[in-house]
């Protein structure tokens, strides 16, 4: 029960005990005629005074969510959001630092009732769900390949073999929905997805002598934001959200009952949408869709903007309670101005979401970034959310992964970028470059506002490094700074009043992600470089990251891996590129297996024939006297891999060299492998074209499965 809401029903319950008394009092007289009576009263009496006194003189707690931020304004009406931009448009060189007061997810195998175990997305939190373009339950395969409208449904048995079962269509006669991310519950497939709503502007102008002018056709489109949400038994769609602000990052939070179950599930988005308020006669405002029905704008009482900040686009915060009832779904919202969508972090735990965004600063000839941080407290049983504190640094985040929160404090790591300008009347150019790397340790000081317990803005990076990956686990940081060569951070926050870099690890390259594989080891996926700072490939590196001994034990640098032998003549490999770089969840871990898996995919071209130019062009032959080619055909081959790493840190060398599947080039077109699933000991890889199986336990392809339209 909420403390609030007892202390009242005791001052409501001791005060009508106390009336009943006086009362009873009144009519018998004072004091009672018999001994029995007295006593009985006398203990009603006190009782009633103890409950009134409790009631009374226990101070109450503080609500959820008493008052807005002290920085936080409500937008008041269409003039008042016109003007805002208005204003923000012409200002924004001018606007300025706001002051601060001073002051991981586990890898664990899932079991479904059929008794197959299987591994789900990477993500960042333990138990809060990140959408990803393939979902599995160990029974059921949905994987969703990019660019593409449709879902491919398959499923797997207890002797792991892939069945084909049906392809869910995402286009309709009136509008086609492009597959961003899914998310599996128990009742739903939730697909969050996009369209493009395309524009044609012309214009016909005429001159002053009657000529007239048609300018050429212009088409323009601007993604928006869909959520569809599909039942598991039947595959029928039974709930749509449109909105024209694109959902730029999502997750889904769990809802707990008391014994710690389980029992529903709430899916929160972020959403962006663009501004264009130089039509003033247009509703500039973000406008949601629910099934069929009329096109709703977000009321203005459900805006909101920060003082100072840059305003040009609307940030959008949209909860959907994913309740079994299909016709009870809906959504709730509201939106905050802001900048753009690159410029915006999220960290969800259970209990709260935090935005980071980053705001871009010219002032005097120097230019540089803060970062505002929204805190918002979870109301996933509504599907809600409350903005409680927000607060500004400096510098901009690298990703999600530079955002954390822990035991009540939020920690955020940032690369602070001053760039000096010279001007003059004809041209301006950059001075100088000053880079500063800081990781704050920050306390919600509940008035609104964030406190900085600690700060590290010295040792963290060598002069011109930036931070180029960060992870927190538990009371560590791991933090890589980059220029020439990769110093990864090793950083103590037990202390949050006294933060301690305790190691600095050194190694040509970067790591752009790491993942903690026990309490002392680290694996870093990111580049490997040259003594210069030259990127020379891709790797893998395994770290000791213990106080005792603290060291790197391996680098490898897997791209030789990719090209293989290159034994045909006249064939030359082009780049090559791993999404596990930049998106977490394009990687397939698992601490039990012992595997880190992702896909890799690289092109190769070798001329197939050559023209020469006709004997009669003299002028066209070299110095030799031969003849030039006049024209030269190449044929280009695209090579698509997925490298399945053991790791095992009780060897040596504990990144084995990997293995790798190959998904054959099709003569149908382009093929790109996507994402890999374990169910039981079984790794299954996808491309937009085929499905190929791998036993982990046999090392042997197990099953081939081509898609029915490339069959």
């Amino acid at each position: 029960m909420n403390i609030n809401l007892l202390l009242n029903l005791l001052v409501f319950g001791g005060f009508l005990s106390f009336l009943t008394m006086m009362v009873l009092i009144t009519y018998q007289g004072f004091p009672p005629k018999r001994r029995q009576q007295k006593s009985w009263q006398v203990a009603a009496m006190t009782v009633s005074l103890i409950a009134l006194g409790v009631g009374t003189l226990l101070p109450r707690t503080q609500p959820l969510n008493p008052l807005l931020p002290k920085q936080i304004k409500q937008v008041l009406s269409q003039d008042h959001l016109m003007s805002l931009l208005t204003e923000s448009q012409e200002n924004r060189n001018q606007s300025a630092l706001t002051n601060m007061t001073p002051g991981v997810a586990e890898d664990t195998d899932a079991a479904t009732e059929g008794g197959n175990t299987f591994v789900d997305t990477n993500t960042q939190v333990a138990g809060i769900k990140e959408g990803d373009i393939i979902k599995t339950d160990g029974d059921m395969i949905y994987y969703a390949s990019r660019w593409d409208s449709r879902i491919r449904v398959m499923s797997v048995d207890t002797d792991n073999h892939v069945e084909y079962l049906t392809t869910i269509s995402l286009t309709t006669a009136s509008e086609t929905i492009y597959t961003e991310s899914m998310y599996l519950t128990e009742d739903y497939l939730v697909v969050i997805g996009y369209r493009y709503d395309f524009s044609n502007d012309s214009c016909v102008s005429e001159d002053d002598n009657g000529d007239v002018y048609v300018c050429p056709n212009f088409m323009w489109w601007q993604p928006t934001g869909s959520v569809v949400i599909i039942d598991r038994e039947t595959l029928d769609i039974v709930y749509r959200l449109r909105s024209n602000a694109a959902f730029i990052d999502h997750r889904i939070v769990p809802i707990f009952n008391d014994d710690n179950q389980r029992i529903a599930e709430t899916l929160y988005l972020v959403g962006h949408h663009y501004l264009n308020f130089y039509d003033q006669s247009q509703d500039i405002r973000p406008y949601f869709i629910e099934n069929d029905e009329q096109k709703t704008s977000l009321p203005y009482q459900h805006m909101y903007y920060v003082e100072g900040d840059d305003l040009y686009a609307m940030t959008t915060f949209t909860g959907i309670n994913l309740v079994v009832e299909a016709d009870s779904l809906t959504y709730q919202t509201s939106g905050y101005l802001g900048t753009s969508p690159d410029y915006k972090k999220l960290y969800v735990n259970h209990a709260h979401l935090y935005l980071a965004q980053a705001n871009y600063h010219f002032i005097d000839n120097q230019s540089f970034q803060t970062t505002t941080i929204f805190k918002f407290a979870l109301d996933v049983m509504e599907g809600t959310l409350h903005l409680t504190t927000i607060g500004t640094v400096r510098g901009t985040t690298v990703n999600q992964f530079a955002l954390d929160e822990y035991q009540d404090h939020f920690r955020i790591a940032t690369t602070d970028t001053v760039w000096n300008y010279q001007t003059d009347n004809w041209w301006w150019s950059w001075e100088s470059r000053l880079i500063t790397n800081r990781l704050y340790i920050l306390t919600d000081l509940e008035d609104g506002t964030f406190g900085i317990t600690a700060l590290i803005e010295e040792g963290l990076g060598k002069p011109g490094e930036s931070i180029m990956s960060v992870r927190f686990v538990g009371p560590f940081a791991y933090v890589v700074t980059f220029l020439r060569t990769d110093p990864l951070y090793i950083i103590d926050l037990s202390d949050p009043l006294n933060p301690i870099i305790r190691e600095e690890l050194y190694l040509p390259g970067y790591d752009t992600y790491q993942h903690p594989w026990s309490e002392n080891h680290l694996i870093g996926l990111g580049y490997d470089a040259d003594e210069n700072g030259m990127v020379t490939g891709m790797k893998l590196s395994a770290y000791d990251v213990s106080a005792s001994s603290p060291s790197v034990i391996q680098t490898l640098n897997f791209s030789q891996f990719v090209f293989g032998e290159n034994d045909q003549e006249g064939l030359v490999w082009g780049w090559s590129w791993a999404e596990a770089l930049w998106d977490h969840k394009a990687i397939t871990v698992s601490i039990d297996h012992g595997i880190f898996a992702f896909a890799v995919n690289a092109y190769s071209y070798q001329i197939v024939d050559q023209t020469p130019n006709p004997a009669s062009e003299p002028d066209r032959s070299d110095e030799e006297g031969e003849t030039e080619p006049g024209w030269v055909s190449y044929e280009f081959s695209y090579h698509s891999f997925y490298l399945i790493f053991e790791i095992d840190f009780t060897n040596a060398s504990p990144i084995a060299e990997p293995i790798r599947i190959e998904h054959p080039v099709s003569e149908i077109g382009y093929v790109q492998v996507d994402r890999g699933v374990i169910i039981n000991d079984v790794i299954h890889t996808f491309s937009n074209q085929q499905m190929i199986s791998y036993d982990l336990n046999g090392k042997i392809m197990l099953q081939t499965l081509l898609f029915p339209e490339y069959r």
